[in-house]
């Protein structure tokens, strides 16, 4: 066999079964290098995709995580929301049908040219005047602004010191301290106002069952709150100082909260009828002051107390959870009891001390 083919037919087959090999070799390399990118290209297809179809469609990712962000700080408007239209829609309730045979046209008829006359002399005197009557409210305003600006300054400072551990003791003390002594300077201003507003008028009729129903609700979570953290500090009051401060802070909101629900209850139901009190506004300082002053506590209460880790004295005794589900419940309740007692004074600092036709 090897006679018949020779060295060079055997030299010749033998280099064409290494090509052979070595094609079949290539192509096997081949076909896997194949398999390899088609299990590449699918990812990188879509990746490329993905990519043209969002800038087709432009979707810009401008507004990050602001609603995560923002979510804890708006989730009590949503509570509040629902509490007032549950209090409206009580007072409708009950105000429906009240007296349906005491009335009759003449009546009805009375009333209506009462309330119409009243009508044209509100509106000639605001004619004439034209301005909003700000008379004694300078000195209140100031010194409510200047409380204001205080009170936002420990709460920026508050927020920077908490988050670094050597200062996290010197925040607790800065924001507790803060927020006690404008809750005192409020006491002393309620009662200095409960003496200048005894010589108004008391008119019992006149009430707002819509006001101090939501203030009644609102006054309760914010019990609560202050209730949870007394307990978290007074167990542990003689251990550390941070405990006797978020003691006190919690007993002297109480008994604030009480006094002006009192106060606010009170000077809602006068007015002025002497021509000596429409030009010295008795109180009008005062009311003006507490405005101010809940509209700074207000803040707090939104921005410092809305996270856990804000309030380590109670987180330590209650725990992560436990603490999460006590501030969830009762601080939209504290955020709404502050911000409406403002728009409540704001509407007392008008109406009260505005002449009426009687």
């Amino acid at each position: 066999m090897n006679n018949l083919f020779g060295p060079g037919m055997e030299n010749s087959f033998q280099t064409y079964s290494d090509i052979s090999h070595e094609e079949s070799s290539g192509g096997l390399v081949a076909f896997e290098n194949l398999e390899s990118l088609d299990s590449i290209y699918p990812a990188a297809l879509s990746s490329n995709i993905g990519t043209l179809n969002s800038t087709a469609c432009g979707r810009i990712d401008i507004m990050g995580t602001i609603v995560y962000d923002s979510a804890p700080y708006l989730y009590p408007f949503i509570i509040e929301y629902s509490l007032i239209g549950a209090v409206v829609l009580y007072v409708m309730w009950k105000h429906i049908g009240r007296y349906p045979g005491r009335m009759n046209d003449e009546d009805l008829e009375h009333r209506l040219e009462v309330m119409l006359s009243r009508r044209a002399v509100a509106m000639a005197q605001q004619a004439r005047s034209g301005r909003v009557d700000c008379v004694g409210s300078s000195k209140g305003l100031f010194f409510g602004l200047l409380l204001l600006v205080g009170a936002l300054i420990c709460l920026i400072l508050f927020f920077v010191l908490v988050r670094h551990q050597q200062f996290s003791l010197l925040a607790i003390y800065l924001a507790d301290a803060s927020h006690c002594i404008l809750m005192a300077f409020a006491i002393l201003a309620i009662i200095v106002g409960f003496i200048r507003v005894k010589n108004l008028k008391f008119r019992c009729e006149e009430q707002s069952n819509l006001n101090d129903i939501l203030l009644r609700i609102s006054a309760f979570g914010l019990f609560t709150y202050s209730v949870f953290s007394i307990i978290a500090g007074s167990l542990k009051v003689l251990e550390s100082e941070p405990s006797l401060l978020v003691t006190t802070t919690g007993g002297v909101a109480v008994f604030q909260v009480i006094l002006q629900l009192l106060f606010i209850a009170d000077v809602s139901r006068r007015r002025v009828h002497l021509p000596e009190h429409d030009r010295s506004k008795p109180g009008r300082q005062i009311v003006t002051f507490l405005l101010i002053c809940n509209v700074a506590m207000f803040a707090i209460y939104t921005f410092e107390a809305q996270k856990v880790f804000a309030n380590p004295v109670q987180l330590d005794f209650y725990g992560f959870v436990p603490w999460s589900i006590i501030q969830r419940i009762t601080l939209p309740l504290c955020i709404f009891h502050r911000f409406h007692s403002a728009v409540t004074l704001a509407e007392i600092w008008k109406t009260t001390y505005k002449a009426r036709l009687e």
